[in-house]
């Protein structure tokens, strides 16, 4: 990335994460949920480590970076809880790798929360 945020890919990434909660809600395949959240938990890796690589850069530009982690605060701790209340065995490990991620996510958004009060 080059300072940017790839908003697609966190769009898209949150499209499968959404389609997969709302097919599991509707008990279809587990095989085809899983295959979303896979999916999904690939793009917003690819999104998280683009994103740390960006923030650990000597100059950094943080105006779309507050704009992502202000949104973040309040949809982050809500996938968290979301994923948290699965129990599918099936489903456990990239459930797990999800949360993971979330809670990754939902550091570096309270961190910006910390920026913000001190500026």
């Amino acid at each position: 990335m080059d300072g940017e945020i790839d908003l697609e890919l966190y769009t898209i990434s949150i499209i499968w994460l959404n389609k997969a909660l709302e097919k599991l809600e509707n008990n279809e395949s587990i095989e085809e949920i899983e295959t979303m959240f896979n999916e999904s938990f690939n793009d917003l890796n690819r999104l998280y480590l683009d994103i740390v690589h960006d923030l650990n850069q000597e100059e950094v530009n943080l105006n779309e970076y507050y704009l992502f982690f202000r949104n973040g605060r309040k949809t982050f701790p809500h996938y968290i809880e979301l994923l948290e209340s699965i129990d599918n065995d099936q489903l456990e490990a990239v459930v797990d790798s999800l949360i993971i991620l979330f809670n990754n996510f939902n550091k570096i958004a309270e961190a910006f929360t910390h920026e913000e009060v001190i500026r």
